[in-house]
């Protein structure tokens, strides 16, 4: 589960364009004569594009390939650093905000359902296999999980350093050589999603569909003489009933929650930690550098994430992150060095390399393969609305009552949001809550043998797959708990 480098280069790229794309964003709005009333519009604009793109997802992404999803998200923002660099009625900035933060989501969607779904080095327990190693399979899967999480927020924060500083060199020349910047690095991220699409194009029409045709024939090729018999899919355990949209929900509720007071609070930084290293004294250059103090951490400390206090539950790890994250920004306002306030921020970098990708790797390991899309769709939701919150409200306060005011609303959100995380919700199945019918009632028979089918028949229809409980001697008919029966050796 290693993360594929399509998956690191194409979130690398579309995170350096969208981010040295906002590093300008103000500036370029400035320079566009936008009154500074209608900033925090098109800001907001942004923050609705996101939102509503991952509530998409969330309900219609399980019909689309995940790699369609990334190259759409890519193509989307693209088109708004585009508009960005050619258009300048406020209005229409706006909706190119509104583009590149969609594109923005369903990009970030579409790769982490891309991981969530390569499981080709994670092997299924097959019948024989003992609990403990089922055990171990499971806890080899949770392993991998993060440290695929980790490599692609590595991936993300190296984008969110060299972002800006692209765009800060582009500033040089202008304010809209940096909308240029981001245009052509959100292309070049088209491109390589493009590539895993065409790839995943090509495998589909080269793979053979010999086995395909066998199961809708129904017959064995190997016996042509024999009589169709329908096949029975022996389980090897309890098959879960499926879940519902609601259930689904509530399932991945921490870390639904948990996301959003972070994502909450590091929104409301996007508009108060200017004005509030200016006011300590900080000059530009320290203010424009500060912003790495949170990514550096993360980029170099994610991938090493999965390794973090094993035995810890993720969920309380997640909510101790989350509750220090919100600790420190109560602290910003007491403090009145700049040096003191950098180094805090390295901190909550630190911070932010543990929880994000454990979120991610929760998320995928909760939701399972088949519901992936929906999962990180409501995820990704839960990040646009809580940025969009924080946005939002943190500008209202700052000119209301100063950065003190919006870093101890944006902290308190945060930790109100730890404590609702432990509030538990309800979990209905779609199905019966008894254990799968399989386990209780008897699967149809195969017809007896006849004359054309020789007794061998009747034991390959019933055993098809070769670690089937028949080979292995217990009957298909005595549930997974019981005992197995060994077979007799003459």
């Amino acid at each position: 589960m290693s993360a594929p480098l399509t998956v690191l280069a194409t979130a690398f790229l579309a995170r350096t364009s969208q981010l040295g794309l906002f590093s300008a964003e103000t500036l370029i709005l400035l320079d566009r004569d936008v009154a500074t009333d209608r900033i925090g519009l098109v800001m907001t604009a942004a923050a609705a594009g996101g939102a509503l793109a991952q509530l998409a997802v969330s309900r219609w992404g399980h019909r689309s390939r995940t790699t369609r999803i990334t190259l759409l998200g890519t193509f989307l923002q693209s088109v708004g650093c585009l508009a960005f660099a050619v258009l300048t009625p406020w209005w229409s900035l706006a909706a190119a905000d509104f583009l590149v933060m969609a594109g923005g989501a369903l990009t970030g969607t579409g790769l982490r359902a891309a991981l969530a779904t390569d499981r080709s080095a994670v092997s299924s327990p097959s019948a024989g296999r003992s609990e403990a190693r089922s055990v171990e399979g499971e806890a080899e899967r949770t392993s991998r999980l993060e440290r695929a999480y980790g490599r692609l927020t590595a991936a993300q924060m190296l984008g969110a350093l060299t972002g800006p500083l692209g765009a800060g060199a582009a500033l040089l020349h202008g304010s809209g050589g940096a909308a240029w910047y981001a245009t052509a690095v959100g292309a070049t991220a088209m491109a390589v999603a493009g590539s895993a699409v065409r790839r995943e194009k090509v495998h589909t029409a080269t793979r053979p569909d010999a086995p395909s045709r066998r199961i809708r024939s129904g017959t064995d090729p190997a016996q042509p003489s024999a009589r169709p018999v329908r096949r029975t899919v022996v389980r090897h355990g309890p098959s879960p009933a499926p879940l519902s949209g609601g259930s689904l929900f509530a399932l991945v509720w921490p870390a639904l929650v948990l996301l959003f007071g972070i994502t909450a609070l590091y929104g409301g930084y996007s508009v108060i930690w200017a004005v509030y290293l200016h006011g300590l004294g900080a000059p530009d250059v320290v203010v424009a550098w500060s912003m790495a103090c949170l990514a550096l951490p993360a980029f170099l400390l994610s991938p090493r994430t999965g390794a973090l206090l094993r035995r810890v539950p993720r969920t309380t790890l997640i909510r101790c992150a989350a509750l220090l994250l919100g600790a420190s920004a109560c602290l910003y306002p007491l403090v009145d060095v700049t040096g003191v306030a950098v180094a805090l921020s390295l901190a909550e970098g630190v911070l932010l390399a543990v929880a994000l990708p454990l979120i991610s790797a929760k998320v995928a390991r909760d939701a399972g393969p088949d519901r992936t899309a929906r999962a990180f769709g409501a995820l990704g939701a839960a990040d646009a609305l809580g940025s969009g919150l924080g946005t939002a409200v943190a500008g209202v306060l700052l000119a209301q009552g100063g950065a003190g005011l919006a870093f101890r609303f944006s902290g308190a959100l945060c930790l109100v949001c730890a404590a609702l995380s432990l509030v538990p919700m309800p979990t209905a199945r779609a199905g019966s809550s008894s254990a799968s019918p399989s386990l209780h009632s008897s699967p149809p028979a195969s017809p007896p043998p006849t004359s054309a089918s020789p007794p061998s028949a009747a034991l390959t229809s019933t055993s098809p797959h070769p670690n089937s409980p028949s080979e292995n001697g217990r009957s298909r008919h005595v549930p997974r708990h019981t005992p197995r029966i060994r077979a007799l050796r003459r």
